[in-house]
């Protein structure tokens, strides 16, 4: 019998870690490759390596191994490569075989690390039993589609290719792949995967779907509902859709009731994270709704727009619908409380400065004042902006970056994972994307963490002054006064930046009170001013002044601004008021203007939920909160 392995780790699951996903992918593989009568006959499986456990310790414990399958991606590439290495360098036999999004459809890999025997492209499921088949009878690899290989002559062979045209395959959970995991290991809290449809409509070029132009399929729905209650009765505290449109199809009306039915019954899944559609918005709506009663899911829906540029989103084939839209649609969101975030993409061909900022003054225009993120543009080997004619139209420049998992122990990965990461376009010079990522960072602190938001609306509404105008002026306000503390915030941010853009490092932010916890850029910069308002306030000053805000509104601006901000520092802020500040921005963050209100009155404006301890707060406002929900005192009431 030949003993079968698969490694499936995730950047976040070292050895200590108190939480891990269960290898959704490697097990899909498995349950799919002994449904083969050959495969069961001539092989037996020995383990699934789900942690990032040291290396040496994993190959000290393995069992004759005769085929260890690797399931590759940016965040486990690395280790799977350092693990490949020690299991042939001890077991030369063995079968070493790549697969996932990270593996390129070419011979590049085969090529530089020797010992990968061979490389899978595409969706595994029939490559991987076709595989195992032929590795138990002929060895003769040549008629397995969609993998690379050398022949007995050392020469490099590519299989035809072929696309699954089905999901009938047996889901690892409901055939008991996974019960040993979890029964074997009471003290780990596990994630799951669920997987309810594969495919996306879209073709964008940034995305490694995108090439493969594949119809969307739909698994079974009582699969489905199966795969859910056995996530509740296993108690599986997060679970991650795989799908890339939740919400496009009618039937995921129904896949979100039994989530919430399971929640409601169960305890489990605790929480949910959807990646949501964008050409349904009416599916998404009532999914978030639902959701949002059980405290599903802590994020909400999706509002992407990747660019606002015309030219960007040309480049890379895709279409947004209009800003009106997308207005109405964050105001009937807000309107209902209900948690909405939208997403950025740093890096794009065709994007410069000037409309990078344009494009995040514009989310606050139609009202997405709260959560926004900036990812740098990841270049993948399989999509279409990761090919080579496609970089060389663009003058697309790329470094290595090594990634950072915030909210982790600074030392809890002893081997780095990497992205590749676009720095430079024919549009968008090394400098200008140092400066954008600064921007960003310090708009998400100033605006999305609320510490000047009332003032940059009311320029906005009050005086026409645009919100990337505003916050460029901040920017420039820093760069002319070095010696400020938020300018060395500033520039810890930029040089870390330009590090990043030179692929040097990326370095890791700490804040002493919390700990030895990595936080986001923006993160650290909010932890900092937070531990030192008054002083941010005094500092910022002279460029609030420098507008001409009326005295009397600019001081009633400072106050609340100053006495809304949460902290582990303060508990209740009580301030008298000549003008109706509170209401003025409630009614905006719904897109429902009214004229500020003259109107003496005194507020007392609370934290319901305190936390004293920096460590707790980081936690449970920082991070949980997602802190651009949660970082203003949410019980103000009117003495």
């Amino acid at each position: 019998m030949k003993n079968i392995y698969f490694v499936q780790v995730d950047v976040s699951s070292s050895s200590n870690s108190q939480n891990a996903y269960l290898p959704y992918t490697a097990g899909i593989l498995v349950a799919s490759a002994f449904t083969s009568e050959t495969v069961r006959q001539n092989c037996e499986f020995k383990e699934f390596i789900f942690m990032r456990e040291d290396a040496d310790e994993v190959v000290s414990r393995l069992k004759n191994p005769s085929f260890v399958g690797f399931s590759s991606y940016c965040w486990s590439t690395e280790y799977n490569k350092l693990l490949a290495s020690k299991i042939k360098e001890k077991y030369p036999d063995c079968l070493i075989v790549f697969g996932g999004h990270d593996i390129p459809d070419n011979f590049d890999m085969l090529n530089d690390y020797k010992f990968i025997d061979v490389l899978c492209h595409g969706e595994g499921e029939d490559t991987i039993r076709e595989l195992l088949e032929a590795y138990c009878t002929s060895g003769d690899l040549s008629d397995v589609c969609n993998i690379s290989f050398r022949d007995s002559n050392g020469k490099n062979i590519r299989t035809q290719s072929k696309q699954q045209t089905t999901l009938d395959y047996p889901s690892p959970y409901l055939e008991g792949w996974f019960d040993e995991i979890v029964d074997n290991n009471p003290d780990i809290i596990f994630n799951a995967i669920l997987e309810t449809s594969r495919g996306c409509p879209n073709q964008c070029a940034y995305c490694d779907w995108g090439l493969l132009k594949a119809k969307t399929r739909m698994f079974p729905l009582e699969r489905i509902r199966e795969e859910i209650r056995w996530m509740a009765e296993h108690k599986i505290a997060f679970v991650w859709g795989a799908d890339a449109n939740f919400g496009l199809f009618e039937r995921d009306l129904e896949i979100a009731d039994e989530l919430v039915a399971a929640k409601k019954k169960y305890g489990y899944p605790e929480r949910m994270r959807m990646n949501y559609a964008k050409n349904n918005y009416k599916n998404v709506f009532a999914i978030v709704e639902k959701f949002k009663e059980c405290e599903f899911d802590r994020i909400g829906a999706t509002l992407s727009f990747q660019s606002l540029s015309p030219v960007v989103l040309k480049n890379i084939k895709r279409v947004n619908s209009s800003l009106d839209f997308y207005k109405n649609l964050l105001t009937e969101y807000n309107k209902k409380n209900m948690k909405t975030y939208s997403e950025l993409i740093l890096g794009l061909p065709g994007e410069t400065y000037e409309s990078f900022i344009k494009g995040i003054g514009t989310l606050f225009e139609i009202g997405q004042h709260f959560v926004f993120e900036v990812y740098g543009c990841i270049l993948l080997p399989n999509a279409a902006m990761g090919q080579k004619d496609y970089i060389e139209e663009h003058g697309i420049k790329t470094v290595r970056s090594e990634i950072i998992r915030p909210h982790f122990n600074d030392d809890a990965f002893t081997v780095p994972e990497y992205n590749t990461i676009i720095v430079e376009t024919n549009t968008m010079s090394r400098e200008m994307w140092v400066k954008s990522t600064a921007f960003y960072y310090m708009v998400k602190a100033l605006h999305g963490n609320g510490l000047v938001r009332a003032f940059a609306i009311y320029l906005f509404y009050e005086m026409g002054i645009p919100y990337e105008r505003f916050y460029d002026g901040i920017i420039e306000y820093f760069e002319n006064n070095p010696d400020l503390f938020i300018t060395k915030l500033y520039y810890d941010l930029k040089e870390k930046a330009n590090e990043l853009s030179l692929g040097t490092t990326n370095r890791k932010l700490l804040f002493k009170p919390c700990g030895d916890i990595v936080w986001d850029d923006h993160e650290y910069v909010v932890l900092q001013v937070l531990a030192q308002l008054d002083r941010f306030y005094d500092e910022i000053l002279p460029y609030l002044e420098g507008f001409g805000i009326s005295k009397d509104i600019f001081e009633d601006l400072l106050n609340y601004q100053r006495s809304i901000m949460r902290t582990p520092l303060n508990e209740e802020k009580t301030v008298e008021m000549n003008y109706d500040i509170h209401s003025y921005l409630k009614n905006i963050y719904v897109n429902n203007y009214q004229n500020l209100e003259k109107r003496t009155h005194t507020l007392v404006m609370k934290d319901s939920d305190h936390i004293s301890d920096w460590e707790k707060f980081g936690k449970f406002v920082v991070w949980y909160g997602r802190m651009g929900w949660s970082s203003y005192k949410d019980d103000v009431t009117e003495k």
